[in-house]
């Protein structure tokens, strides 16, 4: 059985993102695109076991594993086991290579997740709610399409690459040891690589994949939320009294980094708040 909806809006509704089609194959057939397909295409197997070609590539896809295919990319797919079922979602987008782009996702790609996290169902949610619901619409489908891309962000493995779940798992223990030791100023860049038992380089390449920031600049960031905390907790606090308190050595480097990152003074932000 092959479930299938198509979604594509007219041209008077440009989304920003859109599904042009989606649904459930029981008995996946072999396929052999040497175009490849004008939409983006995300495949992934929900029982079974298929084989995906893409160039001089072989890859097994099992459960818990899916791959994300750009526009024109040559590519095949077929069943290794007697029975191969998939889902899979083909989608366009006014702001589709944005989106891509700003998730790290513009490259074709297999993914790899837990089998009993949320990914696996995620597109079944879907189907579920173009079946039962009757005014499911295309901003809706826009908008559990968007959410799906940043479950595959947030859960799944891109070409053997830690996921960013399984990434902050990894720095929990430095983040935790963070809110004690953020106050002393001498915390740097070694000291936390050595929390984790990493070298600093590493440190920051977690850092960068997890958060999106060096290591100083999340510990930074730290400070400054605690410090806005304490302006509103106390306000009879001086600022120069804040900045050593939460690991600024010079109050003018404390008010500079708040007025970067909050856009007002430590002052102006206590008295609008």
């Amino acid at each position: 059985m092959h479930t299938r909806f198509l979604l594509t809006p007219s041209s008077a509704q440009p989304y920003p993102l859109y599904i042009d089609s989606i649904g459930h194959h029981e008995d996946q057939e072999m396929l052999n695109r040497k175009d490849g397909l004008p939409h983006y295409q995300w495949l992934q197997t929900f029982s079974g076991c298929g084989e995906y070609e893409m160039g001089n590539r072989k890859i097994l896809l099992s459960k818990g594993s899916g791959v994300l295919m750009l526009p024109g990319e040559p590519h095949a797919y077929y069943a290794v086991t007697d029975t191969w079922c998939t889902q899979y979602v083909t989608f366009g987008g006014t702001s589709v290579h944005t989106i891509l782009s700003t998730l790290g996702m513009l490259e074709s790609a297999v993914f790899r997740w837990d089998e009993e996290g949320p990914l696996n169902l995620a597109l079944t949610h879907i189907l579920n709610k173009l079946q039962t619901q009757a005014d499911y619409s295309g901003y809706d489908a826009s908008a559990d399409l968007y959410h799906f891309l940043i479950q595959i962000k947030k859960h799944a493995q891109i070409n053997n690459r830690t996921s960013i779940t399984n990434q902050m798992l990894h720095l929990q223990p430095l983040t935790d040891w963070l809110e004690d030791h953020y106050p002393n100023p001498d915390t740097g860049i070694e000291h936390m690589a050595a929390v984790l038992a990493i070298t600093p380089r590493h440190l920051n390449t977690l850092f960068q994949h997890a958060f999106g920031l060096s290591p100083y600049a999340y510990l930074i960031m730290m400070r400054l939320r605690k410090s806005k905390e304490m302006l509103l907790a106390d306000r009879h606090v001086a600022v120069k009294e804040i900045a050593v308190h939460v690991g600024f050595r010079d109050t003018s480097h404390f008010i500079a980094s708040f007025r970067k990152q909050i856009g007002l003074t430590p002052e102006r932000f206590r008295e609008l708040n």
